[in-house]
Order: C-alpha cells, then structure tokens, then sequence
C-alpha cells in the first residue's frame, strides 16, 4: 500500500485530521502528507477554524478567532480597579492597548484614575521598597 493510499483511506475515514496527526499516523513526514493531498484534491475541513466563544464554524478569511457577533468584545476590556472595587469598562484602541502592552503584562494591576493608583501605592506603603542609608 504506497502513502497516498494511505492518506486518501485515512482522509475518508476523518477529514478533519491534520496533517501533523495523518504524517505521525503512517510515519512520514507533515511535507509528504500535505503533498498527496494536494494532489488528491479531496474536500478538507479545518479543524481549528471555529469561533472560540460560541463554536460556531468562521471563514478561514477571520484572523481573529471570533464569529461575526462575538468580534466587538475582542476590543472590550473590563477590570476591576485595585483600590475602590469599581468595574470600569474600557472600548476601543484603549483596550487593546491595556490588554497588550508590556507595562500591563508585567504589572497586571488595573486602576479607574490616578488618585486611585496613587492611594494604593503611596497609602498601603508595601510597594515601595525601603530605603537604607
């Protein structure tokens, strides 16, 4: 039985296996795989390719993971403020930002304001570091 073979039996069985799970399947490599199947020209479907909310299945086009309903809650981020308790709710270019810069990844610490970072900080007194003379 030559590969192709092999990957067309496997692809009638399940065609939502990858190519990784078909290659380590017969002990070929991902390469080979891909190539019989291509040349094949047998109907995949993707096996990822499904919104990450609700399950429902997404064009390969939508890079973001989310179907049509679920993207605006990609650019929402909602926290809990450090010090008062508040929920805030951030939309847009704001959110993103909060969600994927450096400064809040290392920090994940969220405040409503200033006044309320300050109080956090200067007030419980356990961030600053002591100073020795």
């Amino acid at each position: 039985m030559t590969i192709k073979d092999k990957v067309k039996r496997l692809l009638e069985f399940n065609n939502k296996l990858t190519n990784q799970q078909i290659a380590d399947a017969i002990g070929e490599s991902r390469q080979l795989v891909s190539y019989h199947i291509r040349t094949l020209n047998m109907p995949r479907q993707s096996p990822n390719r499904v919104c990450s909310w609700c399950g429902k299945r997404i064009t390969r086009e939508n890079s973001s993971g989310l179907c049509r309903e679920h993207r605006p809650l990609m650019y929402v981020y909602e926290f809990q403020c450090a010090q008062c308790g508040e929920v805030q709710v951030v939309e847009g270019h704001d959110a993103s930002n909060r969600r994927n810069s450096r400064k809040h990844k290392k920090n994940p610490l969220d405040f409503c304001n200033n006044s309320c970072s300050g109080r956090y900080f200067f007030v419980q007194g356990d961030s600053l570091p002591d100073r020795q003379s």
